[in-house]
């Protein structure tokens, strides 16, 4: 299946499913949900595997354990609306139930879209991720250096309330100072590169890119498996 973008009736169509938040409407619309916005995320699972493998071969490559459902889980969230207008895929590892790894993705939604690469949610793992960072590992120092050669992406995680790390050198604070870390590309402007595709090759071209800094997130993680890592 050849990937050639995202119909924008297709996110017309998530928008007033998510506005109708009936199951008999999403009964009704399910043929052109799927036509329109899930078929065309399953073709641009397949027509990024062969690069992203590359990256990773142990990542699951069969579209529908990557994409997410239209449908939400709302039994733990007060938000009891029952379907999403924003849908995302994910390159990551075979994983347990409710366990986190380090993964790239790909999300687009009614006022953005965006791709990224995070990691670090793991009991220890960022105790272990601030140790590395203070001793300067090479695994670190390659991921920062990837991260600051892409200046069209952000470093993202929520950060602490108090400083957590006084031993870390100045210049690597906002690495150092965040519950989790990520590095996103978003754009809430112009939708054309995704309905038309063209923002394929920069997207992978940024993850390859960032292969350093996933590397350094699979690190702390089996690190902290071991259990070499510390509280968070």
């Amino acid at each position: 299946m050849e990937f050639t973008g995202f119909n924008p009736q297709g996110l017309d169509l998530l928008i007033e499913n998510r506005m109708m938040n009936s199951p008999v409407f999403y009964e009704e619309h399910k043929p052109q949900i799927k036509t329109l916005v899930l078929e065309p995320f399953h073709a641009l699972c397949q027509s990024m595997s062969e690069k992203m493998l590359l990256i990773d071969p142990l990542f699951v490559t069969t579209p529908s354990r990557m994409v997410s459902r239209v449908r939400r889980d709302t039994r733990y969230t007060k938000d009891k609306t029952l379907y999403r207008a924003n849908l995302w895929l994910y390159f990551r590892r075979p994983r347990a139930q409710f366990e986190e790894v380090p993964f790239f993705y790909f999300e687009l939604g009614p006022e953005y879209w965006r791709y990224g690469c995070w990691g670090g949610f793991g009991r220890g793992e960022m105790a272990l991720a601030r140790d590395m960072i203070i001793h300067e590992d090479k695994l670190f120092l390659d991921a920062y250096t990837a991260v600051q050669q892409i200046p069209d992406m952000q470093l993202r995680g929520e950060f602490y309330k108090r400083l957590k790390c006084l031993d870390a050198k100045e210049i690597y604070r906002a690495w150092s100072e965040r519950k989790q870390l990520g590095v996103d590309f978003e754009e809430t402007q112009n939708f054309a590169p995704v309905f038309d595709g063209s923002f394929v090759p920069q997207m992978l071209e940024h993850f390859q890119h960032l292969t350093p800094f996933y590397r350094f997130l699979w690190a702390i993680k089996e690190r902290a498996q071991a259990g070499q890592g510390g509280q968070r």
